[in-house]
Protein backbone atom coordinates (compact mmCIF):
# COMPACT_ATOMS: atom_id res chain seq x y z
CA UNK A 1 0.00 0.00 0.00
CA UNK A 2 3.06 2.47 0.99
CA UNK A 3 4.23 1.34 -2.25
CA UNK A 4 1.77 2.14 -3.94
CA UNK A 5 1.15 5.92 -2.69
CA UNK A 6 5.34 6.63 -3.20
CA UNK A 7 5.04 5.33 -6.63
CA UNK A 8 1.41 7.69 -7.22
CA UNK A 9 2.90 10.70 -5.97
CA UNK A 10 6.08 10.55 -7.45
CA UNK A 11 4.00 10.22 -10.61
CA UNK A 12 1.61 13.27 -9.85
CA UNK A 13 4.78 15.47 -8.72
CA UNK A 14 7.35 14.63 -11.81
CA UNK A 15 5.82 17.43 -14.27
CA UNK A 16 5.46 19.86 -11.84
CA UNK A 17 9.33 19.14 -10.33
CA UNK A 18 10.47 19.00 -13.74
CA UNK A 19 9.26 21.93 -14.44
CA UNK A 20 10.52 23.67 -11.56
CA UNK A 21 13.81 21.80 -12.41
CA UNK A 22 14.01 22.76 -16.04
CA UNK A 23 16.60 19.67 -16.06
CA UNK A 24 17.05 17.79 -19.63
CA UNK A 25 16.20 18.38 -23.00
CA UNK A 26 12.70 19.41 -23.62
CA UNK A 27 11.10 17.17 -26.29
CA UNK A 28 9.99 19.61 -29.17
CA UNK A 29 6.32 18.41 -30.76
CA UNK A 30 4.77 20.22 -33.63
CA UNK A 31 1.03 21.39 -32.52
CA UNK A 32 -0.84 24.77 -32.40
CA UNK A 33 -1.44 26.98 -29.78
CA UNK A 34 2.28 26.64 -28.05
CA UNK A 35 2.22 30.30 -27.84
CA UNK A 36 4.23 31.36 -24.14
CA UNK A 37 2.47 33.71 -21.48
CA UNK A 38 2.04 37.59 -22.32
CA UNK A 39 4.25 39.80 -20.77
CA UNK A 40 3.40 40.68 -16.95
CA UNK A 41 4.63 44.02 -15.01
CA UNK A 42 2.49 46.26 -12.95
CA UNK A 43 -0.15 47.37 -15.17
CA UNK A 44 -3.34 45.39 -14.54
CA UNK A 45 -4.03 45.12 -18.15
CA UNK A 46 -1.06 42.60 -18.24
CA UNK A 47 -2.42 40.51 -15.57
CA UNK A 48 -5.67 40.11 -17.13
CA UNK A 49 -4.08 39.34 -20.24
CA UNK A 50 -2.00 36.52 -18.34
CA UNK A 51 -5.01 35.48 -16.99
CA UNK A 52 -7.39 34.93 -19.81
CA UNK A 53 -3.80 33.16 -21.46
CA UNK A 54 -4.20 30.37 -18.43
CA UNK A 55 -7.98 30.42 -18.40
CA UNK A 56 -7.89 29.87 -22.68
CA UNK A 57 -5.70 26.64 -21.29
CA UNK A 58 -2.69 27.55 -21.12
CA UNK A 59 -1.53 25.19 -18.44
CA UNK A 60 -2.85 22.03 -20.49
CA UNK A 61 0.03 22.28 -22.84
CA UNK A 62 3.06 23.98 -20.65
CA UNK A 63 3.34 21.50 -18.09
CA UNK A 64 6.95 19.57 -17.32
CA UNK A 65 7.37 16.24 -19.08
CA UNK A 66 4.45 17.13 -21.44
CA UNK A 67 6.38 16.49 -24.83
CA UNK A 68 8.30 13.45 -23.52
CA UNK A 69 4.73 11.74 -22.79
CA UNK A 70 3.51 12.83 -25.96
CA UNK A 71 6.48 11.15 -27.71
CA UNK A 72 6.52 7.95 -25.59
CA UNK A 73 3.07 7.50 -25.93
CA UNK A 74 2.84 8.23 -29.90
CA UNK A 75 6.20 5.53 -29.72
CA UNK A 76 3.63 2.99 -28.25
CA UNK A 77 0.95 3.99 -30.53
CA UNK A 78 2.58 3.38 -33.65
CA UNK A 79 5.71 0.93 -33.32
CA UNK A 80 4.10 -1.73 -30.70
CA UNK A 81 0.15 -1.45 -30.82
CA UNK A 82 0.75 -0.35 -34.56
CA UNK A 83 -2.49 1.61 -34.90
CA UNK A 84 -3.88 2.55 -38.35
CA UNK A 85 -6.86 4.90 -37.18
CA UNK A 86 -7.38 7.48 -39.59
CA UNK A 87 -8.43 10.54 -37.03
CA UNK A 88 -4.86 10.25 -36.23
CA UNK A 89 -2.78 12.81 -37.54
CA UNK A 90 0.14 10.43 -38.87
CA UNK A 91 -0.52 7.13 -39.37
CA UNK A 92 2.37 3.90 -39.22
CA UNK A 93 2.44 2.11 -42.51
CA UNK A 94 3.84 -0.73 -43.44
CA UNK A 95 8.25 -0.91 -43.74
CA UNK A 96 7.74 1.63 -40.79
CA UNK A 97 6.77 4.36 -43.38
CA UNK A 98 5.25 7.21 -42.41
CA UNK A 99 1.98 9.02 -43.63
CA UNK A 100 -0.43 12.32 -43.05
CA UNK A 101 -3.71 11.21 -42.04
CA UNK A 102 -5.84 14.05 -40.89
CA UNK A 103 -5.29 17.46 -42.22
CA UNK A 104 -7.08 19.45 -40.20
CA UNK A 105 -10.17 19.50 -38.88
CA UNK A 106 -12.22 18.79 -42.74
CA UNK A 107 -9.83 16.57 -44.31
CA UNK A 108 -8.90 13.31 -43.78
CA UNK A 109 -6.58 12.29 -47.24
CA UNK A 110 -6.64 8.71 -46.20
CA UNK A 111 -10.29 8.49 -46.20
CA UNK A 112 -10.83 10.62 -49.32
CA UNK A 113 -8.24 8.06 -50.75
CA UNK A 114 -10.33 4.93 -50.27
CA UNK A 115 -13.89 6.62 -50.78
CA UNK A 116 -16.30 4.94 -52.82
CA UNK A 117 -18.13 8.07 -53.30
CA UNK A 118 -18.07 10.34 -56.65
CA UNK A 119 -16.97 13.71 -56.38
CA UNK A 120 -19.82 15.92 -57.01
CA UNK A 121 -20.12 18.04 -60.28
CA UNK A 122 -20.42 21.30 -58.68
CA UNK A 123 -17.35 21.51 -56.53
CA UNK A 124 -15.63 20.05 -59.89
CA UNK A 125 -17.42 22.57 -61.58
CA UNK A 126 -16.09 25.62 -58.69
CA UNK A 127 -12.13 24.39 -59.59
CA UNK A 128 -13.03 24.79 -63.57
CA UNK A 129 -14.10 28.31 -63.30
CA UNK A 130 -11.57 29.63 -61.34
CA UNK A 131 -8.72 27.95 -63.17
CA UNK A 132 -9.92 29.01 -66.56
CA UNK A 133 -10.89 32.45 -64.90
CA UNK A 134 -7.12 32.92 -64.05
CA UNK A 135 -5.92 31.17 -67.11
CA UNK A 136 -8.56 33.94 -69.24
CA UNK A 137 -6.39 36.91 -67.53
CA UNK A 138 -3.04 35.75 -67.96
CA UNK A 139 -3.99 34.72 -71.73
CA UNK A 140 -5.54 38.27 -72.21
CA UNK A 141 -2.30 39.88 -71.38
CA UNK A 142 0.00 37.40 -73.63
CA UNK A 143 1.02 35.40 -70.25
CA UNK A 144 1.04 31.65 -69.83
CA UNK A 145 -0.48 29.47 -67.44
CA UNK A 146 0.24 26.31 -66.55
CA UNK A 147 -1.07 24.29 -63.65
CA UNK A 148 1.27 21.33 -61.96
CA UNK A 149 -0.66 19.27 -59.02
CA UNK A 150 2.31 17.44 -56.89
CA UNK A 151 0.20 13.91 -55.67
CA UNK A 152 0.02 12.92 -52.04
CA UNK A 153 2.92 10.68 -50.86
CA UNK A 154 -0.27 7.73 -50.23
CA UNK A 155 -1.12 8.05 -53.74
CA UNK A 156 2.68 7.07 -55.00
CA UNK A 157 2.86 4.64 -52.61
CA UNK A 158 0.09 2.95 -51.62
CA UNK A 159 1.86 -0.19 -51.16
CA UNK A 160 3.27 1.26 -48.48
CA UNK A 161 -0.02 1.57 -46.45
CA UNK A 162 -1.40 0.03 -43.55
CA UNK A 163 -3.40 -2.59 -44.95
CA UNK A 164 -7.02 -1.00 -43.66
CA UNK A 165 -6.41 1.35 -46.09
CA UNK A 166 -6.17 -0.24 -49.56
CA UNK A 167 -8.34 1.86 -51.98
CA UNK A 168 -11.14 -0.18 -53.10
CA UNK A 169 -11.50 1.92 -56.23
CA UNK A 170 -9.08 2.76 -59.07
CA UNK A 171 -11.24 5.87 -60.15
CA UNK A 172 -10.02 8.38 -57.10
CA UNK A 173 -10.96 11.54 -56.58
CA UNK A 174 -8.16 13.30 -58.52
CA UNK A 175 -8.58 10.91 -61.92
CA UNK A 176 -12.23 12.90 -61.56
CA UNK A 177 -11.02 16.10 -61.30
CA UNK A 178 -8.55 16.32 -63.89
CA UNK A 179 -10.68 14.32 -66.42
CA UNK A 180 -13.30 16.69 -65.65
CA UNK A 181 -10.62 19.78 -66.58
CA UNK A 182 -9.61 18.06 -69.82
CA UNK A 183 -13.83 17.47 -71.05
CA UNK A 184 -14.57 20.86 -70.42
CA UNK A 185 -11.64 23.52 -70.87
CA UNK A 186 -8.18 23.76 -72.78
CA UNK A 187 -6.41 23.98 -69.28
CA UNK A 188 -2.65 22.90 -69.08
CA UNK A 189 -2.32 20.95 -66.39
CA UNK A 190 0.64 19.18 -65.66
CA UNK A 191 -0.25 15.32 -63.60
CA UNK A 192 2.93 14.40 -62.14
CA UNK A 193 1.58 10.85 -61.08
CA UNK A 194 2.83 9.04 -64.35
CA UNK A 195 6.69 10.60 -64.28
CA UNK A 196 6.98 9.88 -60.47
CA UNK A 197 5.62 6.23 -60.94
CA UNK A 198 8.04 6.04 -63.99
CA UNK A 199 11.26 7.11 -61.39
CA UNK A 200 10.07 5.20 -58.26
CA UNK A 201 11.23 2.10 -60.44
CA UNK A 202 14.77 2.96 -59.69
CA UNK A 203 14.86 5.29 -56.88
CA UNK A 204 12.95 5.97 -53.59
CA UNK A 205 11.13 9.48 -54.57
CA UNK A 206 9.39 10.22 -51.01
CA UNK A 207 10.80 10.15 -47.64
CA UNK A 208 9.50 7.61 -45.40
CA UNK A 209 9.65 10.18 -42.77
CA UNK A 210 8.17 12.80 -44.33
CA UNK A 211 4.86 13.88 -46.21
CA UNK A 212 7.14 15.14 -49.22
CA UNK A 213 8.85 13.94 -52.05
CA UNK A 214 13.20 14.03 -51.94
CA UNK A 215 15.14 15.25 -54.62
CA UNK A 216 14.79 11.99 -56.88
CA UNK A 217 11.21 12.53 -57.18
CA UNK A 218 11.24 16.54 -57.27
CA UNK A 219 14.05 15.94 -60.11
CA UNK A 220 11.19 13.54 -62.13
CA UNK A 221 8.50 16.13 -61.56
CA UNK A 222 10.43 19.35 -62.54
CA UNK A 223 11.20 16.99 -65.90
CA UNK A 224 7.71 16.53 -66.90
CA UNK A 225 7.05 20.26 -65.93
CA UNK A 226 10.04 21.06 -68.18
CA UNK A 227 8.11 19.13 -71.19
CA UNK A 228 5.65 21.65 -70.59
CA UNK A 229 7.08 24.82 -70.61
CA UNK A 230 10.21 24.09 -73.18
CA UNK A 231 7.42 24.30 -75.73
CA UNK A 232 6.37 27.90 -74.91
CA UNK A 233 10.21 29.34 -74.59
CA UNK A 234 12.17 27.10 -77.06
CA UNK A 235 15.68 28.82 -75.93
CA UNK A 236 15.41 26.81 -72.61
CA UNK A 237 17.15 23.21 -72.14
CA UNK A 238 16.25 20.93 -70.00
CA UNK A 239 18.52 19.40 -67.39
CA UNK A 240 18.90 15.54 -67.27
CA UNK A 241 20.15 13.14 -65.07
CA UNK A 242 24.01 12.88 -66.08
CA UNK A 243 23.82 17.02 -65.39
CA UNK A 244 23.41 15.92 -61.28
CA UNK A 245 25.03 14.38 -58.67
CA UNK A 246 23.00 12.53 -56.28
CA UNK A 247 24.41 12.77 -52.31
CA UNK A 248 22.70 11.97 -49.62
CA UNK A 249 23.28 13.82 -46.24
CA UNK A 250 22.66 12.39 -42.54
CA UNK A 251 19.78 13.24 -40.35
CA UNK A 252 16.65 14.76 -42.39
CA UNK A 253 13.76 15.43 -39.29
CA UNK A 254 11.38 14.86 -41.35
CA UNK A 255 7.62 16.65 -40.64
CA UNK A 256 5.59 13.52 -39.96
CA UNK A 257 8.30 11.80 -37.57
CA UNK A 258 8.31 16.11 -35.94
CA UNK A 259 4.43 15.71 -35.30
CA UNK A 260 4.88 12.71 -33.52
CA UNK A 261 7.79 14.43 -30.87
CA UNK A 262 9.86 11.10 -32.82
CA UNK A 263 12.32 12.98 -34.96
CA UNK A 264 15.35 11.80 -32.68
CA UNK A 265 14.12 8.44 -33.08
CA UNK A 266 13.22 8.44 -36.41
CA UNK A 267 16.30 10.02 -38.94
CA UNK A 268 16.55 9.81 -42.50
CA UNK A 269 19.30 10.65 -44.79
CA UNK A 270 18.27 13.92 -47.00
CA UNK A 271 18.72 13.37 -50.69
CA UNK A 272 20.30 16.73 -52.31
CA UNK A 273 21.48 16.96 -56.39
CA UNK A 274 24.53 18.89 -56.50
CA UNK A 275 24.41 20.49 -60.31
CA UNK A 276 27.60 18.61 -62.24
CA UNK A 277 27.40 21.05 -65.23
CA UNK A 278 29.06 23.81 -64.21
CA UNK A 279 27.77 25.09 -61.26
CA UNK A 280 24.51 27.02 -60.33
CA UNK A 281 23.82 30.04 -62.13
CA UNK A 282 20.39 31.89 -60.28
CA UNK A 283 21.44 33.63 -57.29
CA UNK A 284 18.87 34.34 -54.67
CA UNK A 285 17.66 37.87 -54.10
CA UNK A 286 16.36 39.92 -51.78
CA UNK A 287 11.93 40.86 -52.21
CA UNK A 288 9.96 43.23 -50.58
CA UNK A 289 7.87 41.78 -47.74
CA UNK A 290 4.16 41.93 -47.90
CA UNK A 291 1.12 41.77 -45.40
CA UNK A 292 -0.78 40.34 -48.22
CA UNK A 293 -3.07 37.76 -45.97
CA UNK A 294 -2.89 35.43 -48.93
CA UNK A 295 0.80 34.36 -48.47
CA UNK A 296 2.10 31.43 -46.28
CA UNK A 297 5.49 33.29 -46.20
CA UNK A 298 7.17 35.93 -47.31
CA UNK A 299 8.34 35.95 -51.29
CA UNK A 300 11.75 35.02 -52.22
CA UNK A 301 12.70 35.56 -55.60
CA UNK A 302 15.83 34.21 -57.74
CA UNK A 303 17.72 35.56 -60.66
CA UNK A 304 20.32 34.76 -63.67
CA UNK A 305 22.47 38.48 -64.00
CA UNK A 306 24.41 39.37 -66.73
CA UNK A 307 24.41 37.55 -70.28
CA UNK A 308 23.32 33.98 -69.19
CA UNK A 309 20.29 35.29 -68.34
CA UNK A 310 19.65 37.19 -71.50
CA UNK A 311 16.49 35.94 -73.51
CA UNK A 312 15.34 33.78 -70.49
CA UNK A 313 11.61 34.54 -69.48
CA UNK A 314 10.58 35.88 -66.29
CA UNK A 315 7.96 33.99 -63.83
CA UNK A 316 5.82 33.85 -61.17
CA UNK A 317 5.30 30.77 -59.00
CA UNK A 318 2.54 30.45 -56.66
CA UNK A 319 2.98 26.83 -54.57
CA UNK A 320 2.66 24.91 -51.37
CA UNK A 321 5.78 23.31 -49.59
CA UNK A 322 6.04 20.67 -52.73
CA UNK A 323 8.04 23.42 -53.96
CA UNK A 324 10.69 23.83 -52.48
CA UNK A 325 12.83 21.03 -53.48
CA UNK A 326 11.55 21.92 -57.09
CA UNK A 327 12.69 25.48 -57.20
CA UNK A 328 16.52 25.30 -57.22
CA UNK A 329 16.07 22.82 -60.98
CA UNK A 330 13.57 25.34 -62.36
CA UNK A 331 15.55 28.73 -61.03
CA UNK A 332 17.91 27.70 -63.13
CA UNK A 333 15.21 28.49 -66.30
CA UNK A 334 14.32 32.33 -65.68
CA UNK A 335 16.00 35.71 -66.10
CA UNK A 336 13.98 36.53 -63.04
CA UNK A 337 11.20 34.45 -61.19
CA UNK A 338 9.22 35.04 -57.27
CA UNK A 339 8.23 32.28 -55.69
CA UNK A 340 4.81 32.57 -53.70
CA UNK A 341 4.20 30.15 -50.53
CA UNK A 342 0.49 30.55 -50.47
CA UNK A 343 -2.16 29.35 -47.97
CA UNK A 344 -4.09 27.02 -49.49
CA UNK A 345 -7.43 27.28 -50.48
CA UNK A 346 -10.52 27.41 -47.54
CA UNK A 347 -14.08 25.96 -47.59
CA UNK A 348 -15.17 29.42 -48.51
CA UNK A 349 -12.42 30.82 -51.26
CA UNK A 350 -10.21 29.18 -53.74
CA UNK A 351 -6.36 30.41 -52.73
CA UNK A 352 -5.13 33.79 -53.57
CA UNK A 353 -4.02 34.85 -57.19
CA UNK A 354 -1.87 37.87 -57.10
CA UNK A 355 -2.48 39.97 -60.36
CA UNK A 356 -0.46 42.70 -58.87
CA UNK A 357 2.35 40.80 -58.42
CA UNK A 358 1.87 38.92 -61.75
CA UNK A 359 1.78 42.67 -63.79
CA UNK A 360 4.30 44.19 -61.73
CA UNK A 361 6.59 41.42 -62.43
CA UNK A 362 5.76 41.64 -66.02
CA UNK A 363 6.11 37.63 -66.23
CA UNK A 364 6.15 35.57 -69.26
CA UNK A 365 4.33 32.35 -67.32
CA UNK A 366 2.71 31.89 -64.39
CA UNK A 367 3.00 28.32 -62.75
CA UNK A 368 0.46 27.32 -60.08
CA UNK A 369 1.53 24.01 -58.12
CA UNK A 370 -1.22 22.73 -55.83
CA UNK A 371 -0.84 19.53 -53.56
CA UNK A 372 -3.21 17.12 -54.49
CA UNK A 373 -4.92 17.12 -51.19
CA UNK A 374 -5.23 20.98 -51.75
CA UNK A 375 -6.30 20.93 -55.76
CA UNK A 376 -9.21 18.88 -54.85
CA UNK A 377 -11.49 20.14 -53.11
CA UNK A 378 -12.56 18.71 -49.55
CA UNK A 379 -16.00 17.10 -48.41
CA UNK A 380 -18.02 20.40 -48.43
CA UNK A 381 -18.22 22.62 -51.53
CA UNK A 382 -17.01 25.47 -51.98
CA UNK A 383 -19.36 28.35 -51.92
CA UNK A 384 -18.07 32.09 -52.67
CA UNK A 385 -15.82 34.27 -55.29
CA UNK A 386 -12.00 34.32 -54.73
CA UNK A 387 -10.61 37.50 -52.66
CA UNK A 388 -9.64 40.69 -53.85
CA UNK A 389 -6.89 40.18 -56.76
CA UNK A 390 -8.12 37.27 -58.15
CA UNK A 391 -10.05 36.64 -61.36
Amino acid sequence: MVLSIVIFSALILAPGTSELLRRGRVTAVAESGMEGLPPLDAAPETWVRVFNALRGGYLEKHFGLRGRLITWYNYVNAFLLKSSQDNNPVVMGRDKWLFLSQDGPDRNILEDFRTTRPLPEAKMRRVLEVLTARRDWCASRGIAYLVVVAPNKNTVYPEKLPEAFTRPVEDSHLDQLLRYLADHAALDVVDLRPALAAAKKEHQVFYAMDSHWNAHGAFAAYREIMRHVTPLFPNIRPFGPGDYTPVEYAGLPGDLAFLLGLQDYLPEPRVLYVNAAGGAKARGTNYPASTNPGYFQPLVASEIAGPAGEGLPRAVFFHDSFFWELMPFLAEHFRFAVYAWMNPQTEMEPRYFDTELIEREQADIVVEEFTERYFVPSARPLQSKGPSGSP
